[in-house]
């Protein structure tokens, strides 16, 4: 709930009184022709309020409001991860992180042997531009036998391919509603001033993700306060 929303509420709730246009916005006439565009006391509060603003609700930590969406240019929806301590992630806890700006987002699985050179890579290039800005969230989705990844699995990856970064196991594949599993590796980068998608694609070429990785490093404005 905003916080223009939450006093309106308040105030629809103490008066018995018809309040006029002024928390909606709306200070057009009556649709009958005679009345002034108030809202009648008899009205459920929470009827005015939602016809006025809306049913988008914001996130912890004020995460972006929605309507989300799972492609470029869409903002991306508030998902959880396991963590590999077995604690949750959610993007909302990245999104808090005001000293980064943008967020790579891998998804790969134990049986994917063309992600090998990707996770290999990966620890060197958080070296590169984490100081710069970038978060890396690395997730394994399904271990070797295509089963559903553990915390514990998630781990072990993590461990073989020497990760620097945060590692989660996506144990019921939120990602997948980005992209065919067939085509893992899943890379995605995410504005964090707003989570916006602004690449999203499948497979790995170093050399042209290092150029997006770079160009939208320095097209995002810190957001360090």
């Amino acid at each position: 709930m905003t916080k223009l929303k939450w006093v309106c509420r308040v105030l629809l709730a103490a008066f018995s009184v018809p309040v006029a246009g002024g928390c909606n916005g709306d200070d057009s006439a009556d649709p009958d022709g005679g009345g002034d565009g108030a809202v009648e006391a008899d009205v459920p509060v929470d009827t005015a309020m939602d016809d006025a603003f809306g049913d988008e609700p914001v996130g912890p930590g004020d995460y972006p409001p929605g309507p989300y969406g799972v492609a470029v240019g869409d903002r991306m929806e508030d998902l959880a991860f396991s963590k590999i301590d077995d604690t949750t992630l959610w993007l909302h806890d990245i999104y808090a992180d005001h000293s980064v700006k943008l967020l790579w987002i891998y998804a790969s699985a134990g049986w994917c042997t063309a992600c090998a050179a990707q996770s290999t890579a990966m620890p060197g290039m958080y070296d590169e531009y984490h100081s710069q800005g970038l978060e890396i969230l690395g997730t394994i989705f399904e271990d070797g036998s295509a089963a559903p990844a553990s915390a514990s699995y998630a781990g072990s990856y993590a461990r073989r391919y020497g990760w620097n970064f945060l590692a989660a196991a996506d144990e019921t594949f939120e990602l997948g509603r980005y992209f065919d599993r067939a085509a893992t590796p899943l890379n995605m980068l995410v504005d964090l001033t707003d989570m916006t998608i602004i690449v999203l694609e499948t497979g790995w070429g170093e050399a042209a993700f290092r150029s997006a990785i770079a160009t939208n490093l320095s097209r995002i404005a810190d957001r360090t306060p």
